[in-house]
Parts: structure tokens; C-alpha cells; sequence
């Protein structure tokens, strides 16, 4: 990183870096290159103002599939939505459907001249959606000459491999007026699977559980605090769930925890040690272990630009930018699975024995055993459908922005700019072997041909035969959700599935089950800025100097457009989603926004005693929003350099985050939660009120259908599909924000700089949907009749009465955020010849960015006791990033330091209420310390080759997770070379 002083991002007025009123911490070029990462968040993730930005490991979820790839900045822990990115200080295309989430994969690396993160409310500045601060990333003008870049690299343990290419080719024309600039580059990073771990691979993950050899595991009455309540187990298994099929016949004779009697191929199902909940060490369950995403996803990326410049006059310029970017990234998920899915005793694929079994007194193939249940005669089974085929997922992106405008000087002290930006987003998402259970259902039905005496689909003999479905998930398959993708009957095509054993399927009727989808969006943005910045000497001054002005108005329009695939469309309006991809509604909208803003500067003393500078800063911004009316931010601040080494500054803030799109618009859409049900008995006696939970539980389970409300268990281990939707009705969130620090240049040590900052940002009617948990326990915990319970649904009556089986998720401006801490950095230039030391044995560069935690709080809405997240997990109290370069002749060696420190592994309210929730040893999670070195050498003027280490250790992930606090990349090898020409 050079120390030279640099016109930085925080103001359109023209301040230097470390004499801005607002703290910037500055990352050039060279510290990018000298990391040896070619995917720029993944460098930004060790900064510690953007530790907890979603990178490549973070977007791998099955639950959230069409987030892998990208890569969002998350400043101060506050939210990708509340993190303005902008390129050149201008707004940026998101690739977030939806919201205002920019991929930073879209960014040119070639062309990075330095990236600036400013902290605290900008949106005086830019507008809205700052409320934490801006990253912006500054690009190379008039680049005259070849850049050319290429590396390679492979991780110690396999899997990873990643590859970039870059070329950069500038030309200046019309004797130095005009200057083009093309830049091409490519990288690709290859994924890195499960099982390219040793930690991750099937049946040697440890997992968290509850502890067997604890009483209080089954009875907290009896909870022994001299043993962990949960301990790290490997081998943990679902009680429920089998890859063959696990087969409820007979809930008499069934010995099994789950009471499963069967596998799938007609052998007992065999219990492991029961370790709560729905988990068991050993046993015929399906792992855990083989329910994972990929640890990274595959992600190929390709960008082409084309800047132009050209001087109309001496004073007057015309700039122009072109970019293209796609990329294309994937990812393996999760198999389909069922919890109860109805099978008529006349499927003949039903092994004997389990068959007999069914049939014995009091069986589910009885009409007693059945009737029970409110079922047909047959069997439930419970299976996770691996050799049904895994779900998978292909996306494409691309993004389009042209940027055009003017700039010039009205006279030596009065600049203009004005510009327009247009920005386009495309994103498919195509997701492979989707189940599509109207065909699984009917091919899953099945009974013997009376004309061929072979297995037949019942609804290829009766078309109007509709299967039972899945009746511990949603209680069965709805009449008119059925033949949504096929006609039933004898033509229908419906192959016979076999799901009695593992492998058992025919190729056929696997490929006849499972489909594929396709979900498009679209995103645009037009921007139109002009304003008008210089000072007041042409007309006055003041006794310490001109007072420099801003002045300027800017429009902004944002549209996006998500269609959902038409299986999704499909089930939109059904109690059961048509296929594995749930349900989908289109979610379109717009809004613009007109705005207003000023800046301006005010010398108030210059060369006095005590007073070498003091100088007055401020800044207003009204914004007219379609959707959410009229807003107004501001801020003020000022520095005071009482000696010329010294610098004091601060800075007190309003900003805003408008509501997105999707806050606004969202269509109801499906989500998915997990729940610790209140109203089951082991939970019953917890909450703020227990008696009351237990009053209204019982209550509401009575009227259900459930015969002994207090010896209630909810025991599926299955997430619940629920829904969540926009809010047109909301209103802008409100950030107050305060920096306060000071910048040391001491003279009498040249080439050093110090600063220190607090800075504390309170965010008010932050927009925010209720967590599903919270949802279902105020239900519960609150008097009755109340609004929450609205939300919730459970099952009435039938089989296994009073299970959720839905919820409604709604954001409001209900939650509160609240942080704090200081940022301190230290940049120092040793150059032995500055201290008379006549031999060349070249120099040293000390760069170190730091921060430390004082708050992060969340209030999920008003009353609501503040979550406290300090030193949790992604909040570390300590951070620092330490960047170590010696310069000697045409050697380069970098060192590279990346540590914070232990995290809790669960909050801190949990481990004082339960010191016995595990064992001390996993309280926290390891501090992150990770050493990179790189060793440059220019072999001639122009030519460089290099090679590096990252995580030279080989730091691994902790026991029970794998991307956290380090990447699952581990030791990482690379090597590259950059060729240099300062002129074509």
C-alpha cells in the first residue's frame, strides 16, 4: 500500500485520506496482488470492518440456492442490504434479486486502482442504503501501456484449484486528448466436494448432540451438572430416516426410538444410542454427515471493459464506460426425502415379512390399526432418496453498465460533473433431478396389473385414483395438485418406483419422478447525477481560507423482475408444492427516487497557536422515493490539527436505508424454518412464562385434536415450509452514527501514520421479519388471542394431530441494531537510508488495520430483550490485519497476517445458565491466525514472477463446523507471473 496521500470516498468535496473527516481505511492494488487471491471478497473478508461478508462458502446452501456464487460485502456486521457499494463513487447494478446486493465478482480485478471502506452514515453523501458505511471501489484511468497477468493455484489437500487471467491494454490518441482502455479477464475456481476433506467426509464429521450419559438428556428434572449436556459425536444418525426406507407397520410391536420397525429391503431397523431429539449414534439411520451442501462452489467468471476518455478543451473531458461480465457457478445439494409417506398394502413391492408384520394385530394394515390413523390399510415410510437422484443447480449472471458523462472546470475553482449510468443484471438458475411429487406420489402407488400381473401405477388403471402422499409432512397430497405435470391413466407414461431398499429403483422410474426448473430475474438501474464542487475564492474568503461547496441533484430508478420456475408457479395456490422447488410467485416492482444534496467546508482557524487547522464540515440530502415519500440525512463534522503532526476529527450522522424491492413487493413466496416446538413437553417448561406457555399450549392442542396435551412430542426432525412476503407499507430506516478519532504523522519519524477512530451506529425501525421461532414461541408465551398466532399453523384432527405445518413470515420496521468499536491502523515506510545507513539493503512497508468490538446488539422488535452478539461467532472483539513487505533491488518478500481472536461457540446467556452445556473445551471456537508469504522477483524492467503460500499452517476449520473460522481450502499453493509495458 503506498503512503501517499490520496483523494479518498466519504465526500464529494476534495479531502486527502488521512487528513478526512471521515475515518477511510484505503486498500491499494498492490495489496490485492500481494495477497495472491484473485477473488477480491475473498481478500476483503480478512479486513476487519468486512469480516462478516458473504464469500463463495457462505452462498453453498441448499436453502438458499440462488445466493452461490455471489460474493456481498457486509460492513460492520449490519447487513449486505445496508452496505452501499459503488464503483468511482457511483452506484453499481446489484446482482441480488431484489435488493441492492452487489457481486463483487462483477468488479474487474485488472482494473482495481485501490478500494476505499468508509465507515458510518454516507447517505448525505450517496444516498441511501449507507447506513454502515461504503465500500467503493476506485478504477485505473488513462492507463497507457500492457498489463498482463497470469496465475495458477492447488490446495495442499486437493480440490479448489483455481486459475486467473488478466490483460489490460491502454492507448493514448490525438496527441494525448483522448485515451481507450480495454481490459479482459478470466478466472475460474474449481469447487471443493465434501469429501476433499478429511473433517467433512461422510461418517468423520463430529457433530454436536445431547449427551446419552446425561439424565437431563431425557428428563430435566434429572439434568447431572457434572456432565455435558451435549457433547461432539461422530456416526450421529437421524432416529427416523433411512437411505433403504424406514417402515412403520406396527406401532405395538415397533421396538425402534422413532418407532420404525423395518428398513426398506425387510431387515430390522436397528436403533443406535439415543442421544434426544431426533439424532442416535449408530444404528440404521441415515448420517447426518451425507445431508451437506458442496464446501465451495464451482464459480467461472469472465469480464470485458472498455473505458474511453477524451479532452473537448483544456478544461472540459468526456469519460466513458462498457462492461460485460458473466459468470457461471454450481453447486451439488441434498436428495428429496419423506417423513410418512402412505404405501396401500397392495403395492406388491412391500417385503413379506414387513407386510406380515403390518398385518398382525393392531398393524397399520389392519382396519383397526388404520382406522386409528384415519388411514387406508398399508405401511409409512420415512426415507432420505439418495439413489433417487441428488437436487444440483447451474446459474448464470450477467451484468451489463454503461457509464457516460462530462466533467470540467467552470474556472481554476469550480468543477462540474454530470453523468449517466445504466445498469443491467440476468440471472437463470437452473435446478436438476427436482422431484415432481404428483408423479412421485402416483408412481410410488402402486398395485399389481390384474391383466399382466406385473406392478403397475394404480392411476394408470384409475385415473381418478389420487395417491395419499406424504401424511407426516403435509397430511397428504391435494386432490387438485394432482396431474399437474402429467395426464393420469393409461397413457400417463408412469413407471412403477420401487423405494423398498436402496437401489431399487428402476432408471426409468427415476428419470419419470424427476424434472428440472428454471428461475429467471432481471434487474436494472438508471442514474442520473450532476453537480457542481469547488470553493469560494473566485468571490471571498475567509481568514483561514475558502469555504469548498458542493452542490447537486441526482435521480435513481431500480426495477427487478423474478419469475419462478412454472413447476413453482405450478403450486403456487396448493397446501403441497408440485416439486422439490416449493412454491413460487412472481415478485416485480420498481420505485425512483429524486434527490437533492449539498456539501460544504469551512475554514474556521489556519496557522495559529494550537490551531494549524480547524475546520467545519456538513452535508444534507432530501430524497423523494415513489414508494416511501419524502426523507431527509445529514451529517456534520470537523477536524482540528491543534500541531501539524497532529490531527483530531468527528463526525455525527442521519442516514437512511430506504426499503427494497423485495421488502416492498415480495410476492408470498416460500421460506422454510426449524422449530423447537413450545407446546412439546420436553420445551413446555421453558420461556418467560411457563405456566402460561403451558395453559395456552394446552389450550390450542386440545382443541386439535390431541388427547394428552402434556406428554405432547413434536418428533419430526423435518423443516417446515412456510411463507414469507413484502410489505408495501414500509418506511425507511433510521441510522444515527458518531465517529470520533484522530490521525499521528510525527515528523520526526518520516514515513509513519497512525489512527485511531470510535465509531457507534444505531440503526432504528430496521426492517426485519419476525424468525420463525419467535413467531411460534410469542404465540405461546403471550395472553391469548394475539396476532402471532395468526401466523402459525398446526394440524387439526387425523393422523398425528397438532404439528406445525406452516407459517407466515412479514417484515415491519420492528428491530433495532446497535455497534460500536474503534478502528486503528498503522502504515509505516523504514527506509534505513532516512536514518544514515549508507548500504543498500532496500526497505520495509508496515501496514496494519485493526479493530476492536466494544458492541453488537440486536432487538428483534420493541420490549424485546437485546441479543447480544459480542464475541459470538462473525463478531470477534479483536481483529487485525498486518501486511509486511521487504523491497530489495528486484526481490520482493511479503509476509501477510490474518488473526482475531476466540469466538463463543453458543451465547454467552446460555453458557451462564447452563455451565454444564458442554465440555469447557468447546465454549469458544479457536482465534483465527493465518500466515500467507509471497516472494516476488522482477526478472526484468516490466517482468515479474511470483509465488506464495496462503495459510502457511494450515489452520483447519473447528470440530462440528467446516467454514469457520478459516475457508476449508487450508494450505493453499500459487504461482504467477505479470509482464509490464509502459507503452504499446
Amino acid at each position: 500500500m503506498d503512503v501517499d496521500e490520496l483523494v479518498v470516498t466519504g465526500s464529494r468535496l476534495r479531502v486527502e485520506d488521512y487528513v478526512a473527516v471521515n475515518p477511510v481505511t484505503t486498500l491499494g492494488a498492490d495489496n490485492l496482488e500481494r495477497s495472491g487471491v484473485t477473488n477480491v471478497t475473498e481478500y476483503l473478508t480478512d479486513i476487519p470492518a468486512l469480516t462478516a461478508s458473504q464469500d463463495l462458502s457462505d452462498g453453498a446452501d441448499t436453502s438458499t440456492p440462488s445466493q452461490a456464487g455471489l460474493s456481498l460485502l457486509n460492513l460492520r456486521n449490519l447487513g449486505t442490504d445496508r452496505t452501499l457499494v459503488l464503483v468511482d463513487g457511483r452506484r453499481h447494478v446489484s446482482s441480488d434479486p431484489g435488493t441492492a446486493g452487489v457481486d463483487i465478482n462483477a468488479i474487474p480485478v485488472a482494473l482495481i486502482e485501490r478500494v476505499e471502506i468508509l465507515t458510518g452514515g454516507a447517505s448525505a453523501v450517496y444516498g441511501a442504503d449507507g447506513v454502515s458505511g461504503v465500500v467503493n471501489f476506485i478504477l485505473k484511468k488513462k492507463f497507457e501501456g500492457v498489463d498482463f497477468r497470469a496465475q495458477g493455484g492447488v490446495s495442499d489437500a486437493g480440490g479448489g484449484e483455481s486459475q486467473f487471467v488478466s490483460a489490460l491494454v491502454g492507448q493514448n490518441f490525438s496527441g494525448g486528448r483522448g485515451n481507450i482502455t480495454l481490459g479482459v479477464e478470466w478466472a475460474n475456481d474449481e469447487a471443493l466436494k465434501i469429501n476433499d476433506r478429511k473433517y467433512t467426509r461422510v461418517g468423520q464429521r463430529r457433530i454436536v448432540i445431547s449427551n446419552p450419559d446425561d439424565p437431563g438428556t431425557f428428563d430435566a428434572d434429572l439434568d447431572d451438572p457434572n456432565i455435558p449436556d451435549n457433547i461432539l459425536a461422530s456416526n450421529v444418525r437421524y432416529i427416523d430416516t433411512s437411505r433403504a426406507g424406514s417402515i412403520y407397520t406396527n406401532f405395538y410391536t415397533a421396538e425402534s426410538i422413532a418407532g420404525v420397525s423395518f428398513l426398506g429391503n425387510g431387515q430390522p431397523f436397528v436403533n443406535g444410542e439415543y442421544a434426544g431429539g431426533f439424532f442416535m449414534i449408530g444404528g440404521s439411520g441415515t448420517l447426518l454427515d451425507e445431508y451437506n451442501d458442496d464446501l465451495l462452489p464451482g464459480l467461472e467468471r469472465m469480464t470485458a471493459s472498455l473505458n474511453l476518455g477524451y479532452d473537448l478543451a483544456d478544461n472540459h473531458r468526456l469519460f466513458g464506460e462498457l462492461k460485460y461480465n458473466k459468470s457461471e457457478t454450481g453447486f451439488s445439494a441434498q436428495p428429496s426425502y419423506d417423513y410418512g409417506l402412505f404405501v396401500s398394502d397392495e403395492n406388491p413391492f412391500i417385503p413379506a415379512n414387513v407386510l406380515a408384520d403390518a398385518r398382525t394385530e393392531g398393524g397399520l394394515a389392519t382396519p383397526e390399526g388404520a382406522a386409528d390413523f384415519g388411514l387406508p390399510t398399508g405401511v409409512l415410510v420415512a426415507r432420505d432418496n439418495f439413489d433417487l437422484g441428488t437436487q444440483s443447480y447451474d446459474i448464470e449472471r450477467e451484468v451489463f453498465r454503461i457509464v457516460g458523462g462530462i466533467e470540467g472546470d467552470l474556472s481554476p475553482n469550480l468543477h462540474y460533473e454530470a453523468s449517466y449510468v445504466y445498469g443491467e443484471a440476468r440471472q437463470d438458475l437452473f435446478a436438476y433431478n427436482v422431484r415432481l411429487n404428483d408423479r412421485y406420489y402416483a408412481a410410488t402407488d402402486v398395485v399389481v396389473d390384474p391383466a399382466t400381473g406385473r406392478p403397475v401405477c394404480r392411476s394408470n388403471l384409475d385415473a381418478g385414483a389420487v395417491p395419499i402422499g406424504d401424511v407426516f409432512g403435509q397430511f397428504g397430497f391435494p386432490e387438485e395438485a394432482f396431474g399437474a405435470t402429467f395426464t393420469p391413466g393409461a397413457n400417463s407414461g408412469c413407471v412403477p418406483l420401487n423405494i423398498f431398499g436402496e437401489g431399487a429403483a428402476s432408471p426409468e422410474a427415476i428419470a419419470w419422478v424427476n424434472g428440472s426448473g428454471t428461475q429467471r430475474s432481471k434487474i436494472d438501474q438508471h442514474v442520473v447525477n450532476a453537480f457542481i464542487s469547488g470553493d469560494t475564492t473566485d468571490w471571498f474568503s475567509l481568514p483561514a481560507g475558502p469555504i469548498a461547496f458542493v452542490v447537486g441533484a441526482e435521480y435513481r430508478r431500480e426495477g427487478s423482475d423474478f419469475k419462478p420456475s412454472d413447476l413453482e408457479v405450478l403450486g403456487e395456490d396448493l397446501e403441497y408444492p408440485i416439486s422439490g422447488l416449493g412454491r413460487g410467485v412472481r415478485t416485480k416492482g420498481h420505485f425512483d427516487v429524486k434527490e437533492a444534496f449539498t456539501e460544504v467546508s469551512v475554514p474556521l482557524l489556519r496557522d495559529m497557536p494550537f490551531a494549524q487547522e480547524l475546520t467545519a464540515r456538513g452535508a444534507f440530502r432530501y430524497s423523494d422515493y415513489s414508494t416511501s415519500g419524502g426523507t431527509s440525512t445529514w451529517n456534520l463534522g470537523g477536524q482540528w490539527r491543534p500541531v501539524q503532526d497532529l490531527m483530531f476529527r468527528a463526525t455525527k450522522a442521519r442516514a437512511v436505508r430506504a426499503p427494497n424491492i423485495v421488502n416492498l413487493f415480495q410476492a408470498n413466496v416460500q421460506t422454510f424454518g426449524t422449530f423447537a416446538d413450545p407446546c412439546s413437553a420436553e420445551n413446555l417448561g421453558l420461556g418467560e412464562n411457563p405456566s402460561l406457555r403451558r395453559q395456552n399450549c394446552a389450550a390450542a392442542l386440545t382443541a386439535l385434536g390431541v388427547t394428552d396435551p402434556s406428554s405432547f412430542i413434536n418428533n419430526s426432525s423435518e423443516a417446515v415450509a412456510g411463507f414469507i412476503s413484502g410489505n408495501p407499507d414500509l418506511k425507511p430506516e433510521k441510522a444515527d452514527t458518531w465517529t470520533i478519532g484522530g490521525v499521528l504523522t510525527p515528523r520526526f519519524i518520516p514515513g509513519l501514520s497512525i489512527s485511531v477512530d470510535y465509531y457507534d451506529i444505531e440503526i432504528n425501525d430496521a426492517i426485519q421479519s419476525y424468525t420463525s421461532q419467535t413467531i411460534v414461541n410469542n404465540c405461546y408465551d403471550l395472553p391469548q388471542p394475539n396476532t402471532f398466532c395468526d401466523l402459525v399453523t398446526r394440524t387439526a384432527g387425523g393422523f398425528n394431530p397438532g404439528r406445525i405445518t406452516s407459517f407466515q413470515q412479514v417484515p415491519g420496521n420492528i428491530a433495532r441494531y446497535e455497534t460500536a468499536g474503534y478502528d486503528f491502523t498503522v502504515r509505516y515506510l523504514l527506509d534505513p537510508a532516512d536514518f544514515g545507513v549508507q548500504r543498500d539493503v532496500g526497505t520495509l512497508q508496515f501496514n496494519l488495520i485493526g479493530n476492536r468490538l466494544e458492541k453488537l446488539v440486536f432487538v428483534e422488535t420493541s420490549g424485546a430483550e437485546p441479543d447480544d452478539d459480542l464475541g459470538e461467532r462473525e463478531a470477534p472483539k479483536w481483529q487485525v490485519n498486518l501486511d509486511v513487505t521487504w523491497q530489495w533491488k528486484q526481490l520482493s518478500v511479503n509476509y501477510g497476517l490474518n488473526y482475531f481472536d476466540e469466538t463463543l461457540r453458543y451465547p454467552q446467556r446460555t453458557l451462564d445458565n447452563e455451565p454444564d452445556y458442554i465440555d469447557p473445551a468447546y465454549f469458544k471456537y479457536d482465534a483465527r491466525m493465518t500466515h500467507d508469504v509471497q516472494v516476488r522477483y522482477e526478472v526484468r524492467d516490466g517482468f515479474n514472477v511470483y509465488g506464495g503460500i496462503n495459510n502457511v499452517g494450515d489452520q483447519k476449520p473447528e470440530p462440528s463446523d467446516y467454514i469457520y473460522p478459516v475457508s476449508p481450502l487450508g494450505r493453499f499453493f500459487y504461482l504467477g507471473v505479470r509482464a509490464s509495458l509502459d507503452s504499446l
